[in-house]
């Protein structure tokens, strides 16, 4: 079996034909594919793609290179979202991890306070 952990289907590079290219994964023998969100903006966005395709799972969090925009209540967002749709009585759960979030220090800006400082602090307080 072949997952693709790690597919943004709702980046704008795919011209809108994200689920074409879903089913040309598919016919390629890749059986799963998971999207993460990279922000609160596209939540909606990735978990719209999970419910159009049966092999479409998704990943919800802020990357690291839109903590400077993002905001504190982002997170509270994230964590409510998460919760909603891990309390849900559907039986097929298409949320499947947490990301994308982490550390990312190739960004100049990102190493030099006080946006490392934030960075962390939305890795850790997820």
């Amino acid at each position: 079996m072949w997952i693709d952990s790690h597919c943004h289907l709702d980046a704008s590079e795919f011209g809108g034909e994200s689920l074409a290219v879903a089913q040309a994964a598919a016919q390629a023998g890749v059986s799963a594919i998971v999207v993460p969100a990279v922000h609160k903006s596209n939540f909606d966005t990735v978990i719209k793609l999970g419910e159009h395709r049966a092999d479409c799972f998704y990943a919800l969090g802020i990357h690291p290179m839109y903590v400077p925009t993002s905001k504190e209540e982002d997170l509270l967002l994230l964590r409510e979202k998460v919760s909603e749709l891990m309390a849900g009585a559907d039986t097929q759960k298409k949320l499947v991890a947490i990301g994308e979030i982490g550390l990312d220090y190739f960004v100049p800006a990102l190493t030099q306070s006080p946006l490392k400082e934030k960075q962390e602090s939305f890795m850790w307080n997820n």
